[in-house]
């Protein structure tokens, strides 16, 4: 455990530190790469960096994939579980300001980030929460 500590930390940390751009360093890719780091097989960020570059573009890339919502996409990669059960390293999908986000699990709570910098959340916010590793 203090292993999948330390990759989700140093995977979040990084990510954080990075400018905020569209399809390259945003909620969506913090989760890819956060799945990536734990589990190399996905190969997630492989399949979406640079699918789209503004946020509707990122809704567009989402309806050609087939998918209604961001949670829909990360049940196709990963196992559903209740948000509840989300442990260091898992991703949630989160809803606040009448928008999806996606998060990492940590200690309880879920840091994602927006265009502002990263915001918490508990687990009052998820819509949904995948199981990674």
């Amino acid at each position: 455990m203090a292993n999948r500590f330390r990759v989700v930390e140093a995977t979040i940390a990084a990510e954080l530190a990075k400018p905020y751009v569209y399809g390259e360093s945003d909620c969506f890719l913090l989760g890819c790469r956060t799945a990536d780091a734990l589990d190399p097989n996905l190969g997630l960020v492989d399949r979406y960096w640079k699918s789209y570059s503004t946020l509707s573009g990122a809704q567009r890339a989402l309806r050609r994939r087939n998918c209604r919502s961001l949670a829909e996409l990360f049940a196709r990669h990963l196992q559903s579980i209740a948000p509840a059960m989300a442990r260091m390293g898992d991703i949630a999908v989160l809803s606040f300001n009448g928008e999806e986000h996606v998060a990492i699990c940590v200690t309880g709570r879920f840091v994602t980030r927006t265009e502002r910098g990263s915001a918490f959340h508990g687990v009052t916010d998820c819509l949904a929460a995948f199981r990674v590793g």
